[in-house]
């Protein structure tokens, strides 16, 4: 029984060992392939690899189109935009910027932008600061918005407007990273603004024209035909006062009396022709004060002693009616207020510019106390000013009155101090 158990055994231990032998690997090679699910974790890596580099391929070229839009939308702006960084590098300029500025991108660093592309204040003689430019302050972290510039270079001759609004620009930790400008040419609407401007100047003008036109009719109503009608009715109340027996001085009155009612109706007809006196018109300014002189010495008894000194023979109208009624008016005063019989008219010319001096050797008057409804001085400084003459009056009782005149040869024919 042992041996036979034994044997058994024995066979059985073969039995399974050749069975165990039988599910080994026969080829040496597969002893050193990787363990069960390995090859899964590669192939899983590897997916995995590619769908990044697939991804990150997919994101450069999505954020390159976006790029490529971007710049595209800056190249299609009307507007002109420029970039820079904190060192002052342009790193963008846009095609419109060239055109409006008639250069280009400066390269490098650019020490004087205004230098460098011909920027001017609005005065157009000024250079325009470098440090207060938009975007140099947008490097500084300041804000600019609607800043009127010119620029003005050897391809704009002429100049032309440009409205900058500028921002700084920020990383992404919110420092600054530099500045980017915004600007247009803004020409055409600054012509439009000083043409309305222009318009709105002009219209004022004629206003104030209107005016003066007003004012000036109220002097020559003063003093010419107001003049010349006071006179014949002093003649007449003078032949009305005078007895039957003195009919040679009663026809000499009224004669006198008839020659200025005949002179009052031409003023009259030369204030509603809005011409200026007719003397002035045949004679010119010389001859017309001529004229005024002697019939003051022939009517009125004075001594006048007229010079002048001119290197033109004829002025603007304007000018020589002006000269004419500034005389006229003072010779009146000096035969109503002066008490004298002596008086002097001096009219000179100093390049663009005349001087007139009327003088009398009168009873003279206090400047302070002057009455303040005397028109006729009143109507000699309105007439100066209107011109943008000067005048100066110097009087002392006792000593006579001095009247001293500068007009410009060709003055504007309205204040043009308004802004």
């Amino acid at each position: 029984m042992p041996a036979n158990g034994t044997n058994d055994l024995s066979k059985s231990s073969i039995v399974r060992s050749a069975s165990v032998s039988s599910t080994l690997p026969t080829d040496s090679t597969k002893l050193h392939s990787p363990p069960i699910g390995t090859a899964s974790v590669s192939s899983e890596i590897k997916q995995l690899s590619d769908a990044k580099q697939a991804d990150d391929s997919h994101s450069s070229a999505a954020l390159q189109r976006k790029a490529d839009l971007l710049q595209s939308i800056l190249d299609s702006l009307a507007d002109g935009l420029a970039a820079v960084d904190q060192t002052g590098r342009f790193t963008q300029f846009n095609p419109a910027g060239e055109q409006i500025l008639g250069r280009g991108i400066a390269e490098g660093q650019v020490p004087d932008l205004s230098e460098a592309y011909g920027l001017f204040l609005p005065d157009g003689q000024t250079q325009f600061p470098h440090d207060e430019l938009p975007l140099i302050r947008a490097m500084w972290g300041f804000r600019s918005r609607d800043v009127e510039m010119i620029v003005r270079n050897e391809s704009i001759p002429e100049g032309r407007w440009l409205k900058v609004t500028a921002a700084p620009v920020k990383d992404e930790r919110g420092g600054l990273a530099g500045g980017v400008v915004l600007f247009r040419d803004n020409t055409a609407t600054k012509q439009m603004q000083q043409t309305l401007a222009a318009e709105r100047l002009y219209l004022r003008h004629l206003i104030a024209v209107q005016d003066r036109d007003r004012t000036l009719t109220a002097y020559d109503l003063h003093d010419g035909i107001v003049q010349l009608m006071t006179g014949a009715l002093l003649r007449l109340e003078a032949c009305n006062a005078r007895d039957v027996a003195q009919a040679d001085a009663k026809h000499e009155d009224v004669t006198t009396a008839t020659q200025l009612l005949r002179d009052a109706l031409e003023e009259a007809r030369r204030l509603v022709g809005g011409l200026s006196p007719p003397v002035i018109d045949e004679l010119g300014v010389v001859g017309a004060i001529d004229y005024l002189v002697a019939n003051h010495e022939a009517k009125d008894g004075l001594e006048i002693e007229f010079t002048h000194q001119l290197e033109a023979r004829r002025f603007p109208a304007v000018v020589e009616s002006t000269i004419f009624r500034i005389v006229q008016e003072a010779l009146n005063n000096v035969v109503r207020h002066a008490a004298t019989k002596r008086a002097a008219v001096k009219l000179e010319q100093r390049d663009q510019q005349l001087s007139l001096t009327v003088r009398d050797w009168g009873c003279g008057f206090e400047i302070g106390n002057r009455k303040a409804k005397r028109y006729g001085l009143r109507g000699i400084e309105e007439r100066t000013r209107l011109l943008n003459g000067t005048i100066r009056i110097e009087s002392e009782t006792g000593r006579g009155t001095s009247i001293d005149i500068v007009l410009p040869t060709n003055p504007t024919p309205y204040d043009t101090n308004e802004t």
